[in-house]
């Protein structure tokens, strides 16, 4: 079986031959190694030169992450698709290990574990099923909730997936600047259900270079990334919301606070119209009382607010 390794980059040059190396690195498996370069300007290209002829290299201009990654699995031909994040990187293992539970379980999909450079698991996988030994392995039927009782989901980068489950709920939705990568976990997962190997195969690495794919710094382009959010979560909780009450009122709380950042936004932005709506939208929804105590301030006493938010949220480029 052929697994066709997903990976989007851009200006990583630095760092994304190490992502390359620990896929070649897999042993026991047969990959296609897919690196979708999105536009970067800097020696990506000559950086990867000694690996060129082990992968396929594909250059297109700057797009995005979800561009960037729909067209590797455009080009896949792998009957398992898997994604590494360019500064990323996998133990040896993982591909095999996770195939092997896929065959013992007959799931889909599977995740493992993806932890920071000192070991520090950064999703909530092992709070998701605390009977679930380190080492261990179980399968969760479509319909089990449990990882929407959780913030921290599984990294798109632990993720293996058949071609056609993948199919059928892809491809990432381009119109997302974030969350692309929640929105297609929670679909395959609600469809298919999904197995767990317990243990930290991806190191995901937090001293980045240089902004990512889809980083965001301005008011401007944090209005777009929560509204994202405010999105995903939203599809998530009627999805849900007849399954488990539980994971229902999570999801809830989170659109709450997505609803009242967006407030927040809005009114740094000098849009008080929309930051009333927002913030009587988020205490409509409840939330946690952080939440409920910056709507009320934004709906009673907004120019103060709209001040201090508009110093919080001043784009880089504005004058001081």
């Amino acid at each position: 079986m052929k697994v066709s390794v997903i990976i989007p980059t851009y200006n990583r040059a630095a760092q994304v031959r190490e992502a390359v190396k620990s896929v070649l690195g897999q042993t026991g498996v047969v990959c296609e190694v897919i690196v979708v370069d999105d536009g970067s300007t800097d020696e990506t290209e000559e950086a990867l030169a000694p690996w060129m002829d082990g992968i396929v290299y594909l250059k297109k201009t700057n797009g995005g992450v979800s561009s960037a990654r729909n067209l590797g699995i455009e080009k896949a031909t792998g009957e398992v698709v898997a994604f590494l994040d360019s500064d990323d990187t996998w133990d040896p293992d993982k591909l095999r290990r996770q195939l092997e539970v896929m065959a013992k379980t007959g799931a889909k999909l599977c995740f493992c574990v993806s932890a920071d450079e000192s070991g520090e698991p950064l999703d909530d996988l092992r709070r998701m099923d605390p009977r679930l030994e380190v080492g261990g392995e179980r399968f969760y039927e479509p319909g089990d909730c449990r990882m929407f009782r959780f913030n921290r989901h599984p990294f798109l980068q632990s993720l293996v997936v058949e071609r056609d489950a993948l199919a059928r709920c892809g491809p990432f939705d381009r119109s997302l600047r974030v969350a692309e990568d929640t929105r297609l976990i929670h679909s395959l997962v609600l469809e298919f259900g999904y197995a767990v190997l317990n243990l930290a195969l991806v190191t995901v690495c937090r001293d980045r270079e240089g902004p990512g794919l889809s980083d965001t710094m301005d008011a401007d382009s944090a209005a777009v990334r929560y509204a994202c959010y405010a999105r995903v979560q939203a599809e998530a909780y009627w999805r849900v919301v007849a399954l488990d009450d539980g994971a229902a009122g999570v999801l809830k709380a989170n659109l709450s606070y997505f609803v009242s950042r967006m407030a927040e936004i809005e009114s740094a932005r000098g849009n008080r119209d929309a930051c009333r709506r927002y913030a009587k939208a988020g205490l409509a929804w409840g939330g946690g009382w952080k939440d409920k105590v910056r709507n009320l301030l934004l709906l009673t006493v907004y120019p103060v607010m709209a001040r201090r938010f508009a110093n919080i949220w001043r784009s880089p480029d504005s004058p001081r």
